[in-house]
């Protein structure tokens, strides 16, 4: 019997759990250090199963959803040095530490580069020049992405959009229509408010760009273009600054981008944008 608290979670319910769920159980059991890294859906696929199953098996163990049953299960296999940052020990010095956050920010970017589609980018400029108005859909650390992209699309005269209420972007998500561009950011790509969110966007009929890792995950279905960077998923890494840094830069590529296609319009919005707020700097 393991005595780990999640591990022993899962041995104590395999009598009460349904076939499929056991399926999922089983392949954790044997492959728990692999899980850490797996989405929801690259799990579903691994155990020969699918999403909606995965979170049932989370909820018969005990726990909220998929992320938490996570969160457990890394508390069982790593070591509490390892919880803040993967890359981290616990007696590095504060240069070291230093450096290895620079190392990650930097190794992290140059492997965005490598995967990163420079076309679905051109893409997804193209939408957002033509849109009627865009809207951003991110919670948690996604939700300042999207803060610092709806800033800068202001900046070239862009109509955004971006709603911290659950209730609100639902409301919002609900009322676009088919000239709207919807920007879904997610770095795991498993936000259940964020994916609700891209369901009514695309019932409305609005076109859905997604922000997210390389990767399979339940917001890719919903996404008419992908945008991604790179994937280093663990349970605790994707709440990282290098995670952002990555979706930032993608973000100023694609504003870049947007800007350049209306070179004349965007710079009139720069000049009228910097003169509205000239008053409140000194």
């Amino acid at each position: 019997m393991i005595n780990q608290p999640c591990l022993f979670k899962i041995q104590s319910k395999l009598k009460i759990l349904t076939d499929a769920e056991s399926k999922v159980a089983n392949y954790v059991l044997d492959n728990y250090g692999d899980v850490l890294k797996l989405t929801v859906t690259e799990l579903a696929e691994k155990a020969q199963s699918s999403d909606a199953t995965v979170v049932r098996f989370c909820k018969s163990i005990g726990y909220k959803g998929y992320q938490e049953f996570k969160i457990s299960l890394a508390q069982d296999t790593i070591s509490p040095a390892k919880h803040l940052n993967p890359e981290l020990d616990q007696d590095d010095s504060t240069g070291e530490i230093t450096k290895k956050i620079f190392d990650s920010v930097i190794s992290v970017l140059q492997e965005t580069m490598t995967v990163v589609d420079v076309d679905a980018i051109e893409k997804a400029a193209h939408l957002i020049s033509t849109a009627r108005k865009v809207v951003i859909f991110g919670c948690g650390g996604s939700s300042y992405v999207g803060m610092d992209a709806m800033h800068k699309f202001l900046k070239i005269g862009i109509e955004c959009f971006i709603y911290s209420d659950a209730d609100t972007q639902a409301m919002a998500a609900s009322l676009l229509q088919k000239s709207d561009a919807v920007i879904g950011i997610s770095h795991s790509g498993c936000n259940k408010s964020v994916i609700d969110c891209l369901k009514l966007a695309k019932q409305a009929g609005a076109q859905i760009i997604g922000l997210t890792t390389q990767g399979k995950s339940p917001m890719l279905k919903h996404c008419d273009i992908l945008l991604c960077t790179s994937t280093k998923e663990t349970v605790f890494k994707s709440e990282s600054v290098t995670a952002r840094i990555a979706q930032l830069v993608i973000i100023d590529s694609l504003v870049a981008s947007v800007a350049f296609k209306n070179y004349g319009q965007c710079y009139d919005a720069i000049q009228k944008t910097r003169n509205a707020t000239a008053s409140r700097k000194f």
